[in-house]
């Protein structure tokens, strides 16, 4: 399938401005959001209003595995994980895992063993999934090669099945976002669970099938688990698959995770609606304003 490239600059550019707009709620609990907001389009304003927006480790893995993709037709976990630690920047938030393997690859230490032990099977983590999209934008339609590309892009820091499948969910996702004309939570579900192979995300994907509401969201977690965050970023791109803010302030509302759900979330609503959303949003603070911008709009160019 041809994709054009306002679909890629739209997913690439939303997930990184909901990534610098989530970061300023992460950790947050939930209620605690909730008690000082009125509602979430009030959160996502306060969040707009920061002086400078920067995208966290969420924007800068993905915006490394689109730079790879745009210039190898399939991945090497190796050569990956090099490409990461190139780019790797520890004051943007990485979390202490995703940390010790780079600095243990980088450093020529125990990383294999690491990537195995660090956590017991493997990181179960959203790190995988929140960097993934430009896989499902690359290979868009391509349904194996979607999840094969996808569990290679994980392979690098994260081993445990559900730490890959939310990884090869989000991707497959992210092609149906540009394929799919009408989308909704039982569209998606029915798309999705056949590609499924765990319980835990098959029983989660089953109850997206049935979500009505932003209230409902609520059930499928705020963690930085894969199964604890990427159904809620599928639940709240499918409420509002067409308006870029109300998903990504959904995403927000959760409390939480609130950076990664907000990444996977706007990647998916950018996929599906190209960039018109952003003429309403403060571009011009995020990163390096008009020139940051100016950049990811070339890499979607050489993405696609």
């Amino acid at each position: 399938m041809l994709l054009s490239n306002d679909r890629v600059f739209g997913s690439l550019l939303g997930l990184c401005l909901a990534d610098a707009l989530g970061s300023t709620f992460e950790g947050m609990e939930r209620k605690q959001l909730q008690r000082r907001f009125d509602c979430p389009s009030a959160a996502i304003e306060y969040a707009m209003q920061r002086d400078s927006l920067q995208y966290t480790d969420d924007g800068q893995m993905t915006l490394v595995l689109a730079e790879y993709l745009s210039e190898n037709s399939n991945i090497d976990p190796t050569e990956l994980m090099r490409a990461f630690v190139r780019e790797y920047e520890p004051w943007r938030g990485y979390g202490r895992g995703a940390r010790a393997l780079l600095e243990a690859f980088r450093d020529d230490a125990e990383y294999e063993f690491m990537a195995e032990h660090l956590f017991p099977g493997g990181s179960l983590g959203n790190g995988a999934a929140m960097r993934v999209a430009p896989v499902g934008l690359r290979f868009v339609g391509d349904i194996e090669k979607i999840r094969e590309q996808a569990k290679l892009s994980a392979w690098p820091t994260h081993r445990h099945e559900l730490g890959i499948e939310g990884a090869q969910l989000i991707a497959l996702a992210t092609s149906f976002a540009v394929t799919e004309e009408q989308v909704h939570p039982a569209v998606l579900a029915e798309f999705l669970l056949p590609k499924c192979s765990t319980m835990v995300f098959q029983n989660r994907i089953r109850k997206l099938m049935h979500l009505k509401s932003l209230d409902e969201i609520e059930q499928f977690g705020n963690g930085i688990e894969a199964h604890e965050s990427v159904v809620t970023a599928l639940a709240c791109f499918s409420l509002n698959p067409k308006d870029y803010r109300a998903a990504v302030a959904a995403a927000f509302w959760q409390g939480g995770d609130t950076d990664t759900i907000g990444a996977m979330t706007g990647a998916l609503v950018g996929a599906h609606v190209g960039p018109a959303f952003s003429s309403s949003m403060p571009l011009e603070r995020l990163e390096q304003g008009a020139a940051f911008v100016a950049h990811v709009r070339k890499l979607a160019e050489r993405l696609t």
